[in-house]
């Protein structure tokens, strides 16, 4: 929404609510109307206006309700604009404390009400903006801990087939010592245990960089052997 915006008018007299939207549809909005209430929240709840033109004063004191209805929290991101004839400071405080974003007051003229809703339209934007902005960082977030978890997954089973090919070869080496064996055959078999040593080493490095302590269990090749 960047300047047509659908505006919903509530106001019990009827020449309000024509003058209004005639002069809103001259400015380029869609407009919606209602004289109470009642009918308001239902459109609400159907249309989920971008701002709220609300008369302060309706049957039965009932715009408090709008008000708090639009602003239950996971509602609608709309705009509330009182529509007032009376300048009661404590009566706006009343109204901007339970949510409303401006006021009115009756009479004004034509240039003064373009210039707030104008306003208020900048507003939404910015607004909408920053929820934009807001839910794909969040997705962003999302899939980067995703990624973060694949690869943990990766690493972990990839530690763990490792570490059990590790564990044949050493154990093999072991058992080959005790052989009578060449010199040089010795030494070939202590390079590949000491080998087999230093990739178990950058394993137990690389574990603890990615923070992976779920695959810290006893089948290290150093623990196996010890246990065997």
């Amino acid at each position: 929404m960047t300047e047509k915006a659908h505006i919903l008018i509530v106001d019990d007299e009827e020449i309000i609510r024509s003058i209004l939207k005639k002069l809103l549809l001259t400015m380029g909005h869609e407009v919606t109307t209602a004289s109470g209430s009642e009918e308001a929240i239902a459109l609400i709840e159907q249309q989920r206006p971008d701002i709220i033109l609300l008369d302060i004063v309706l049957p039965g004191d009932n715009s408090m309700n709008i008000v708090q209805t639009v602003r239950q929290p996971h509602k609608h991101h709309t705009a509330i604009v009182m529509i007032s004839g009376h300048d009661n400071l404590d009566t706006m405080a009343k109204y901007i404390q339970a949510g409303a974003d401006d006021f009115l007051l009756k009479p004004f003229n034509a240039t003064l009400f373009r210039a707030r809703v104008g306003r208020i339209l900048t507003e939404i934007n910015a607004r909408k903006t920053i929820r934009q902005l807001q839910s794909r960082l969040a997705e962003s977030e999302l899939k980067l801990h995703m990624a973060e978890q694949a690869q943990e997954t990766f690493c972990s089973k990839l530690s763990h087939n490792l570490n059990n090919s590790l564990t044949g070869i050493m154990m093999s080496a072991e058992m080959a010592l005790m052989e009578e064996l060449p010199e040089t055959t010795v030494h070939a078999i202590n390079e590949i245990i000491q080998s087999s040593d230093e990739i178990n080493a950058i394993i137990k490095s690389h574990r603890a960089t990615i923070g992976s302590n779920s695959d810290q269990q006893s089948d290290d090749p150093d623990e196996m052997l010890a246990g065997s």
